[in-house]
């Protein structure tokens, strides 16, 4: 699993196209886009917008069932 994090401005077309590492492997993967709005410095700190995204991946076919079994699945793949 890699995360990559890129700024970028949406445009009128609201289309927006960018090319993978050549680390990421060819085949089927699973990607999850976060759409976080650039916000104004003075109005949220930090904390309060990493509040705001509390609990939206509750819903998640990714994160649901038992939390214990997720973890070890996680740390598999770091191991692995």
């Amino acid at each position: 699993m890699e995360t990559i994090f890129r700024t970028l401005d949406i445009p009128k077309n609201h289309q927006i196209t960018f090319t993978l590492p050549r680390s990421i492997p060819i085949g089927k993967a699973e990607m999850v886009l976060v759409i976080h709005p650039t916000l104004v410095a003075s109005a949220v700190s930090k904390d309060e917008a990493l509040l705001k995204l509390a609990g939206t991946l509750k819903s998640s076919s990714n994160f649901s069932g038992d939390s214990v079994q997720l973890q070890r699945k996680m740390r598999q793949e770091w191991d692995g």
